[in-house]
């Protein structure tokens, strides 16, 4: 076993996680938006969807997704075509019903959950970044992702805890901005935003 190589590898998923990128944006603006307990359920729905990546890359699916290039761009568009109607969603309740809206509860989780299964660059991105980091000799390329997947599980959720602890923070000082339109039309975008960046990965 090598445990250098496994040491990198969460050294490299601590820097990916933190990059910039729609998911830790989607979940700062939850964080200060909806505060904490908002911003734990869409870290929770996000690293979820790791698994499900994890296991299509185990089980071989991924490679076929990734040969497959009709399959491919009909998951992307599923994706995309989500978020686009949660972004017009968001938007009719602006419009037609705002006593509504801020009764409205999002499904932080699912919608987190659908951020990353809906996503196929998410499963090619394990393709290419996890064969890099092979550790031991005597065990099944398996086990091997299947403990890999767990561990970027793991990073990624602490990282993104992290960011959810530290922005909850500043929701006092947005208060006003939070209880205004235009906190509720920026999550619009971030749907608009998550949906381009789907379609065009």
């Amino acid at each position: 076993m090598q445990l250098d190589i496994l040491i990198f590898f969460l050294f490299s998923t601590f820097a990916l996680t933190l990059s910039p990128g729609p998911d830790i944006i989607y979940v700062f603006y939850r964080s200060i938006s909806n505060g904490k307990l908002s911003g734990i359920r869409t870290v929770f729905g996000l690293t979820t969807g790791l698994f499900f990546h994890t296991l299509l890359l185990i089980f071989g699916v991924s490679i076929f997704i990734k040969n497959n290039d009709s399959l491919f761009y009909i998951i992307k568009l599923f994706g995309c075509i989500y978020f686009v109607f949660l972004a017009f969603k968001t938007l009719f309740f602006l419009k037609k019903n705002e006593k509504f809206l801020n009764k409205k509860k999002d499904n932080d989780f699912l919608i987190g959950l659908m951020m990353n299964v809906l996503n196929p660059k998410v499963s090619l991105f394990f393709i290419a970044f996890f064969p890099g980091f092979i550790f031991h000799d005597n065990l099944s390329y398996e086990i091997q992702f299947l403990i890999l997947g767990l561990l970027f599980w793991l990073i990624a959720t602490l990282t993104f805890l992290l960011i959810v602890l530290i922005s909850s923070r500043f929701k006092s000082q947005f208060q006003n901005l939070i209880g205004s339109n235009f906190i509720k039309y920026s999550q619009v975008l971030i749907f608009i935003f998550i949906s381009f960046w789907i379609i065009n990965s």
